[in-house]
């Protein structure tokens, strides 16, 4: 969840709990005030009583009057001294719905008045006022409503007008490739926060280059510079090995210094080649016929496949023509095979080639046991039994890259399997 989407929908729930609250105590501000007016019309009427009884008016002339109900009647003696108010909802004969409830609030009180007692009842109805009360909360509660959907879309056009230049340099740090040598050039910005954002990532970025390229080129020329010494190392290791005056432990030296020299060239090479592939040197492409190529391929080897006695099974359900550089494509098809025969049993092994629509695949058996998935792509991830520099696997996955191409790897009942979607 962006953190817009997030501080909006914390202030939208803040904002509404607030204003719940306020039409609850509105309403109830409402309530408090029409009880208090009607309490003073009550004693207001009270007054009037108690000077028209003693003025000699009948109690029964109070029986009806307008907007008040008022009962005045005769008792032999006094029971309650002060004014007792009464709020009750009186059920309306011609209306039994809920809708036609009359809310009555009154007054009950007792008085003396020439050597007699009189209990006195004035009543008075809410139910107009309640309305009013109601209609006017609900007034309050729409424009409440109206009030939050406004101020909800008025914080997202203000909070993205003001976090837009935060948002373009997320942006611009998402699509940045470190290899291409552009610099990061932001959105301005009036904001202290987003200013020193900005000058610090366009100083980090700055140093990451220098430090990629320096390493980059670091690697280039040492894989580059190594390849002559350990030509000439090999060679003369190799015109040693020819000479006989040396006993089996001396030759065994030699042995293990050449194959040493031999495997450290082989990494030189294979480092020069990723090298080149992150560098995108091999631009250059060719419409190529991909089982054409694995023929090709498997017949290069074939001497390597009767070696081991590895039966080779091909099934070509598509045949598949891509636009590929052609020394990338015997690469990937080299490494592939050559792990598989390398890697397969020692005798009568398998090796299966699949080429459907969109993909192609390679399995084999092994005397390997499954490859751990976490590090499978890693450069040096050597195995212990196979004894690799683990740049073939690596190789594979810098072509699949390359060409935005995806690869599998799945192991079951003995059976590894590489799979490339093209």
């Amino acid at each position: 969840m962006k953190l817009l989407t997030k501080s909006n929908i914390y202030t939208t729930i803040t904002t509404v709990l607030l204003f719940a609250i306020s039409i609850f105590v509105v309403y109830q501000v409402i309530l408090i005030r029409l009880d208090t007016e009607v309490d003073k019309q009550l004693l207001s009427a009270k007054e009037k009583i108690v000077k028209g009884l003693q003025d000699g008016i009948s109690p029964n002339a109070y029986f009806s009057n307008i907007g008040q109900k008022i009962y005045v009647k005769k008792i032999d003696y006094r029971t309650m001294y002060g004014n007792q108010f009464i709020e009750y909802i009186q059920k309306n004969p011609k209306d039994p719905s809920n809708d036609g409830d009359i809310t009555q609030r009154e007054l009950l009180f007792q008085t003396d008045v020439n050597g007699n007692v009189y209990e006195v009842t004035v009543c008075n109805s809410l139910t107009e006022g309640k309305k009013i009360g109601d209609y006017i909360a609900v007034v309050v509660l729409i424009f409440l409503v109206i009030s939050v959907v406004i101020l909800f879309l008025l914080n997202r056009l203000i909070s993205a007008f003001i976090w837009s230049p935060f948002y373009d340099t997320l942006t611009k740090i998402k699509t940045w490739n470190i290899k291409k040598n552009e610099t990061l050039n932001f959105k301005e910005t009036d904001i202290d926060e987003f200013y020193l954002l900005n000058d610090t990532v366009k100083d980090l970025t700055h140093q990451i280059q220098d430090d990629y390229h320096n390493l980059k080129e670091f690697t280039e020329n040492v894989s580059h510079e190594a390849q002559t010494p350990l030509s000439i190392i090999s060679t003369k290791l190799e015109l040693l090995m020819q000479e006989t005056n040396y006993n089996e432990k001396q030759h065994k030296l030699l042995v293990q210094i050449y194959n040493a020299t031999q495997r450290m060239h082989k990494l030189n090479e294979g480092l020069i080649l990723l090298t080149r592939i992150e560098n995108k040197q091999f631009i250059e492409t060719n419409s190529i016929e991909l089982t054409q190529a694995i023929d090709e391929k498997i017949e290069v080897l074939e001497d390597f496949i009767e070696a081991k006695q590895i039966t080779v099974q091909t099934q070509y359900n598509k045949k598949i023509i891509k636009e590929i550089n052609p020394n990338l494509l015997t690469i990937l098809l080299n490494n592939l095979l050559i792990n598989a025969i390398k890697y397969n049993l020692e005798e009568h092994g398998t090796i299966k080639i699949t080429v459907d629509e969109d993909s192609f695949s390679v399995e084999n058996t092994s005397y390997i046991d499954k490859i751990n998935r976490q590090f499978l792509f890693d450069r040096f991830n050597k195995n212990s039994i196979s004894g690799s520099l683990g740049l073939g696997l690596s190789l594979i996955k810098k072509i699949v890259d390359f060409y935005n191409w995806q690869v599998t790897y799945t192991y079951k009942d003995g059976i590894h399997k590489f799979k490339i979607y093209m």
